[in-house]
């Protein structure tokens, strides 16, 4: 197989401007993800005040900060990654991805048992926090379309096997 060319100036161009438009659009669904997420918990954090509970609160607030953990983690290694090729990338995100579900994992065994917090709560503001997160996140994509940033190659000769 004959090494890659270099493309042309007009192609690279090309290729430079679409992987900036896609990381901006990257970090703006990111955003609008987390912001979401923050948005949706505040809300069940505000419902919690309003029920008054022994324990709603804590646990919506409990559950809104293991929701961040699990969203804003995704937004640094997006960042920490983008310069990568695709398999380093996928690997950056599949890490961080494997390491907050073990943060997250631990974090609810150490609060099993705690009788100052309500699980419901802390279940619901989890959940809440982490769909709209990716809900917001995959619609930001989808609306974006983003372009592949892919090198021309020269054709091949038509004697070569």
């Amino acid at each position: 197989m004959p090494p890659a060319e270099t493309p042309r100036p007009d192609q690279a161009d090309g290729i430079r401007t679409a992987r900036a438009r896609n990381e901006r659009m990257l970090l703006r669904a990111l955003l609008l993800a987390v912001a979401a997420g923050v948005v949706i918990d505040l809300v069940v954090i505000l419902v919690a005040l309003g029920v008054g509970k022994d324990g709603a609160v804590a646990g919506a607030l409990v559950g809104s900060t293991l929701a961040l953990v699990v969203t804003l983690p995704t937004v640094g290694s997006a960042l920490a990654a983008r310069r990568l090729d695709a398999t380093a990338w996928a690997m950056v995100l599949m890490g961080s991805w494997m390491v907050k579900m073990f943060v997250l994992i631990i974090a609810l065994l150490l609060l099993r048992d705690a009788e100052w917090l309500s699980r419901p709560w802390l279940g619901l503001a989890l959940l809440a926090g982490a769909i709209v997160s990716a809900v917001t996140e995959a619609v930001g994509m989808m609306r974006g379309r983003p372009r592949l940033e892919v090198a021309p190659t020269t054709p091949r000769d038509p004697g070569e096997q």
